[in-house]
């Protein structure tokens, strides 16, 4: 017998470990559980996408350099949640938490 445990899938494409380490920071002080894997795509929303649709919870990050995105497969290819680079209001930790968030039914947080 084989169990699908419910996680949000990220798919990767960095060597970044800080960035996905927040990234992953954020999923789990919301207490949910993920399933990181390498991608080699190179469009972060269809990666993400990608992930979206791996996750039994529908839920999927992709991470491309210094671009994170978050979607749900229940959205449009191109219609995802968040998509962030690195600026004064980028929090990779926020992303993983929304993430999360969105699985629970739970209003997204935002940076002031």
């Amino acid at each position: 017998m084989e169990f699908i445990i419910p996680q949000i899938v990220i798919f990767s494409n960095t060597e970044n470990r800080d960035l996905i380490n927040e990234v992953i920071a954020g999923i789990e002080e919301e207490g949910a559980l993920y399933r990181l894997a390498a991608n080699e795509c190179t469009d972060v929303v269809k990666m993400a996408y990608d992930a979206a649709k791996a996750s039994v919870l529908g839920v999927g990050i992709g991470i491309l350099g210094d671009l994170i995105c978050l979607h749900s497969k229940n959205l449009e290819i191109m219609e995802p949640l968040i998509l962030s680079k690195k600026d004064k209001n980028f929090s990779p930790m926020l992303i993983g938490c929304n993430a999360a968030r969105y699985v629970k039914g739970l209003p997204l947080k935002y940076i002031d």
